[in-house]
């Protein structure tokens, strides 16, 4: 038997492909926000799918309903071994996962397959055959909070086939506000040929081309600046048996653009030669979705697709320190005309905020949604503002206090919720939220815990001083960060304004961290992109400085780089914070340099993060040294590359396809196995090396082509030109762009799961002419004996390195500095509480209280 996209023999120890799926299934879950409770709600809903799905068999496009939600059969085409769906919600959800198959045996027989530890049913022929309902009891040992750790233990499901065919169908779930939910199936014994199928409802050559169709169909980019004309690529051009509607629709529902591609290469077609389709008549910055229809000749639907991409609006470039206050003018402007409560306070407009924008905020806080102290923060420190002044309406400062007086604080206080208080921006959100809300209302009983605003301030200043401490000696947790260091940043600016005189240690730590963050703003940040490895990001984010929120904090401190006009960060334009000249003209000093950063504090078995970076005019190239090797990381990218134009280039071991903040680590964000990385001059080591996490396929990098001015593939090498920038990536398991996948065109694929990427940068400055800079790469020797590797740079000298210890440059150890940040800008000792500026223009020892030495 050929196998085929919908019928493959099954072999011991291989993921069992193909199955159809449904996607996610979810909708609200309304109970208590227990564990009790939420396992509960789980067990009645898979007691529900078991009668939905008994005795019950399908083909692909059925339609059926579970627990009285509604799905849709599909061949799954994920190309990893492990299925994955699901979305982020700030409440939470009941998640449900199907999956179907047939199974043919030769004869009866019993089989037995292997599936990642879950909540789990499973039917045979229409009647239930595993229930795992012991699951909720198995002692296991104590996992933390960001310990992610792959869990070793599985399911092993026996299976009695009877010879022919037989159903199978899997269902899981659970209850959580991040609803990804993954499976992968392997079988590890048979004693006789079993295969795999799907039942199709329609002819299979017909299927297949629609199948490859979709695998290569894609957009050549998701984030557009306004002026770019969009393009899609219909995979499979021309079709034989079917024509595909496109059509383009703006996120209110109207169209905006449609066109048919036709079967074979017509003059009505819509696509030119290639398969590819200008999306015209997107003209507007906004949000788009390109739904796809593949039909037969009569009009009949077969299957669909739907895509989306940004179309961004920039602001221009207003560079200079002596602007900061015109640009910080300009984004309460911007935030004004947005309706933001901050922005109309501070330009003197009180009057104009919407009661139903601060209503539907202290909704959120009374619900205890999470990220509601995101909310709370800028309202309370807006009652802060307008105290004694009375301009706020009086009924949006009684909704906000009796949101405030309601509202837990802290896991130590009675009730549930869905906020997450563990991560660090949480952390110092929640006890600012805390202090400032107890100076408001001190006399005031908080009805959540029983106790008086006076107690409130003081414990919110307990948590207060050491998270302080931590960060003055240890740096931060969230390192580099372009999600979460703006959100640390909005509750130390809200603690600078509200803190009395007479806290003069606290406040000294405040305005010393805040230097700090402007200072590494200021050399991370490279033609607005967060031009550094780091602590957690997001998928988007991490691809274009136009999807992260610090690409318009960068604009506000620095301007100099366009910036998403939609961002703007709103507690720093309402803040009286004045970042000091010479921290922010760093921005502009390109002066080849050397940063090393050692940040955050050593828990569990995780360490801190030993961070190089080398920042030239032409780029920014850095690594995070042996960071948690091994470990899944559901944020943390620990190499990265950033070239002029918004070129990000960076590399991780996903173990899905799937993307979106309910699955942590998705394709592109965090990694299912963190690598080795070595950082030497302007060359990086990224090394998977001993994984053992059998879902992880392939590695890949994140490179957009379209993007650079020229890329070029040779001899083992991919290398790309934007202006006088040059970058070379080699693999040494072969690697390529491939012509499948929504990044067709903006990654490139290494096959397999342990490799060694190297990348170098390089520039007209240091290399000559781009050909220049390729021939001497070609030429580089490169060789690998057992667990030695050798890479002769012709930027950074002999580098020898092991697969999992040893880093040798020119003969002699990289170590490790032991500072917390040690550049020719700054100097700071590790734990010591203590900075050595020595910037032009800012030489300046600032302490902390308390510091030791």
């Amino acid at each position: 038997m050929l196998n085929t996209y919908f019928n493959q023999k099954l072999i011991p120890g291989k993921p069992i492909r193909p199955f159809m799926v449904a996607g996610v299934l979810e909708k609200d879950y309304r109970g208590e926000r227990t564990g009790q409770a939420m396992r509960a709600c789980v067990e009645e809903a898979l007691v529900q799918a078991q009668e939905d799905f008994a005795q019950k068999a399908f083909r692909e496009f059925d339609s059926f309903t579970l627990c009285g939600m509604e799905g849709k059969w599909t061949v799954c085409d994920a190309q990893s071994p492990r299925y994955a769906d699901g979305h982020y919600y700030i409440m939470e959800k009941l998640a449900l996962m199907p999956v179907y198959l047939e199974l043919e045996s030769e004869c009866d027989q019993e089989i037995t397959v292997r599936i990642q530890e879950c909540r789990l049913i499973m039917l045979l022929n229409g009647s239930t055959v595993y229930n795992n309902t012991d699951i909720h009891v198995r002692k296991r040992p104590r996992r933390y909070v960001f310990e992610h750790v792959v869990n070793p233990n599985c399911e092993m499901v026996t299976l009695k086939l009877q010879a022919g065919r037989n159903t199978l169908i899997a269902v899981t779930g659970k209850v959580d506000r991040g609803t990804g939910i993954n499976i992968s199936m392997e079988l590890v014994s048979c004693s006789a040929s079993v295969s795999a199928m799907v039942p199709l409802n329609m002819a299979e050559e017909v299927r297949g081309e629609i199948f490859r169709s979709q695998l290569e169909t894609h957009l050549e980019d998701d984030g557009y600046v306004l002026g770019e004309m969009p393009k899609v690529h219909v995979g499979g051009y021309p079709l034989s048996h079917c024509l595909v509607e496109l059509q383009v629709s703006a996120a209110e529902g109207k169209e905006l653009f449609s066109a048919v591609v036709g079967i074979g290469d017509n003059e009505e077609n819509g696509a030119d030669r290639e398969g590819n389709v200008a999306l015209e008549g997107v003209g507007e910055p906004g949000e788009y979705s390109v739904h796809m229809a593949w039909k037969l000749p009569d009009g009949t639907l077969l299957t669909e697709k739907t895509m989306s991409f940004s179309l961004m609006q920039t602001v221009e470039p207003f560079p200079g320190w002596e602007h900061f206050e015109e640009r910080r003018q300009q984004t309460l402007e911007r935030l004004a005309e947005r309706g933001n409560a901050l922005g109309l306070y501070r330009l003197g407009r009180a009057g104009e905020i919407d009661q139903d924008k601060i209503k539907a905020m202290c909704h959120k806080i009374e619900t205890r949604a999470d990220c509601a102290d995101f909310d709370l923060l800028p309202l309370l420190w807006l009652m802060w503002e307008d105290r004694g002044k009375g301009l706020l309406d009086r009924e949006i400062v009684q909704m906000v206090k009796e949101a405030a007086l309601g509202f837990r604080y802290w896991v130590d206080e009675p009730g549930t919720s869905s906020m997450f208080y563990c991560s660090e921006n949480h952390r110092i959100g929640f006890h600012v939220c805390e202090y400032l809300a107890g100076l408001l209302y001190p006399e005031d009983i908080f009805t959540n815990c029983g106790q008086n605003g006076m107690y409130h301030s003081l414990k919110g200043r307990m948590h207060l001083v050491e998270w302080l401490n931590q960060r003055c000696r240890a740096g931060f947790d969230e390192p580099h960060s372009d999600s979460y260091m703006p959100i640390t940043l909005s509750a130390l600016l809200a603690l600078r304004e509200v803190l009395p005189m007479e806290e003069y240690p606290l406040r000294n730590m405040v305005n010393v961290l805040l230097d700090f963050m402007t200072f590494i703003f200021a050399v991370s940040n490279f033609d607005g992109v967060m031009a550094t490895p780091r602590g957690r990001s997001y998928n988007k984010p991490l691809r274009s400085r136009l999807s992260s929120g610090i690409n318009g904090l960068f604009w506000l401190y620095f301007g100099n780089a366009p910036a998403n006009v939609d961002f703007a960060h709103q507690e720093m334009a309402f803040s009286y914070y004045v970042p000091p000249r010479a921290l922010c003209e760093l921005a502009d000093d390109f002066t080849p340099a050397t940063f090393t950063f050692k940040e955050g504090i050593m828990h569990f078995d995780k360490h801190n993060a030993d961070f190089t970076i080398r920042r030239t005019p032409e780029y920014m190239i850095g690594g995070v040294r042996d960071h948690n090797v091994g470990m899944c990381d559901m944020h943390f990218i620990s190499a990265m590359i950033v070239l002029p134009g918004d070129i990000s280039l960076f590399f991780s071991a996903p173990n899905n396809v799937a993307e979106g903040g309910g699955l942590r680590p998705d394709y592109w964000a965090g990694q299912a196995f963190l690598p080795r990385v070595l950082m030497h001059g302007r060359t990086l080591a990224v090394i998977w090396h001993n994984v053992n996490d059998p879902d992880i396929w392939m590695t890949h990098c994140h490179f957009n082509a379209r993007k650079f001015d020229e890329v070029v593939s040779e001899a083992g090498w991919t290398f790309g030109r934007r202006g006088e920038s040059y970058v070379g990536i080699y693999s040494s398991a072969p690697h390529s762009f491939r012509g499948e996948g929504s990044y067709a065109g903006r990654e490139l694929v290494c096959d397999g799961n342990e490799t060694v990427w190297l990348a170098e940068c390089g520039s007209r400055r240091e290399d000559g002419s781009f050909e220049d800079f390729r021939k001497k790469m070609l030429g580089a020797r490169i060789a690998q004996e057992g667990e030695q590797f050798l890479f002769v740079s012709p930027g950074s000298g002999r580098l020898e390195f092991g697969l999992t210890e040893g880093f040798l440059a020119d003969g002699q150890s990289v170590e490790i500095p032991d500072d917390l940040v040690n550049c020719p800008y700054l100097h700071s000792r590790y734990g010591s509480g203590r900075f050595n500026y020595t910037c032009p223009g800012f030489t300046v020892t600032q302490w902390t209280y308390p510091a030791s030495e």
